[in-house]
């Protein structure tokens, strides 16, 4: 059997079609020929021309690639595959010109795909909810006046320098978009998205951007740099505003809002964000993905015998499973006997 790997393109929809993924919906069959485009780049792993796995990775500001897409076809899993597909995809990665930052994302409870991070040097960096919500009606305060637009882009630079790209400030990763969180640097913010909207209070001391997306489902992004959130008087009026704004022509818009699991927390009882499982964010520097890929040969043979053990347990946990499923069907013979 030969096994190969190659960079999909829009006519490998096919065999993507033709894998058993498991999934009941799957938003990348309608947008494959998108997500192997442009900044998108997708990777498919071959045994006799039958695809078994894929992942891949986008561009942002050149300079962070953000690996996913992980799929892996359901009658060859515990091979290594998702293993090897990853580590592909990171390698691509870092050949890219001016990437500096190598990521991925993924459900605090998805414990498949956090193993496969740590097997190719990515290590968690920051955790928090994805919280969304149709209104914050409920939130809002009658007599809370409605923050003031920022028009300039100097300003809205300051703002930036004096948050995020301080040094003493402590929130390291911006949501820079749905699902798409990095740590931060100047490159994430040199010539600011033109659908950023800035609102500034009116003791001119906080600040929340809003802006528009489209992931599967329209969004009104929110970022506010501090934790005090829930005591910012005309905050949830100025989103609430912008929200009722955009729903009179895209009425199925939502809000979509990143909490550290400590802001979640603090949330009064009835508030109405969806809140799911947390996220967490793993990655690491080019430098450190370098260093790890020329690691010691006594280093790599650790972690392929790391590799080994885990696909040994998970063979055996299908092992356990079948034993159970044949003792109960023996079980139930002797029964009718």
């Amino acid at each position: 059997m030969e096994k190969y790997i190659k960079r999909l393109t829009p006519e490998d929809l096919h065999h993507y079609n033709n894998m058993q993924t498991g999934l009941s919906t799957d938003y990348m069959l309608e947008a494959f020929p998108r997500i192997t485009d442009g900044p998108n780049h997708l990777f498919g792993l071959f045994v006799s021309d039958k695809l078994l796995a894929l992942s891949g990775f986008t561009l942002f500001k050149k300079h962070y690639a953000m690996l996913g897409r992980l799929r892996t076809d359901l009658g060859y899993r515990n091979h290594g595959y998702a293993t090897e597909i990853m580590r592909y995809s990171l390698e691509k990665a870092l050949l890219m010109d001016n990437v500096g930052w190598v990521g991925a994302y993924t459900e605090k409870d998805n414990n498949a795909s956090q193993k496969v991070f740590n097997k190719i040097g990515l290590s968690p960096v920051d955790s928090h909810h994805t919280a969304k919500t149709d209104s914050l009606a409920g939130l809002v305060s009658k007599e809370a006046t409605p923050w003031k637009e920022i028009a300039e882009d100097t300003k809205k630079q300051d703002w930036i320098k004096q948050t995020y790209l301080h040094p003493t400030f402590d929130k390291k990763i911006f949501p820079f978009e749905a699902y798409y969180p990095f740590p931060v640097s100047q490159k994430l913010f040199d010539d600011l998205p033109t659908g950023w909207r800035f609102y500034e209070n009116r003791e001119n001391n906080r600040f929340v951007i809003l802006y528009e997306e489209f992931k599967g489902a329209r969004y009104l992004h929110v970022v506010y740099p501090w934790h005090d959130f829930l005591t910012q008087k005309g905050l949830f009026k100025t989103i609430q505003l912008e929200l009722e704004s955009i729903q009179q022509t895209e009425p199925d818009t939502s809000i979509w809002w990143d909490f550290s699991e400590v802001e979640a927390e603090t949330l009064p009882a009835h508030h109405p964000f969806g809140l799911g499982s947390p996220w967490i964010l793993y990655g690491a520097s080019k430098e450190t993905l370098l260093a790890y890929d020329d690691a010691e040969p006594l280093k790599r043979a650790n972690q392929l015998l790391e590799d080994v053990e885990d696909e040994l347990n998970d063979l055996e946990q299908l092992i356990d499973q079948n034993t159970s499923k044949i003792e109960s069907l023996e079980n139930r013979l002797e029964n009718k006997d």
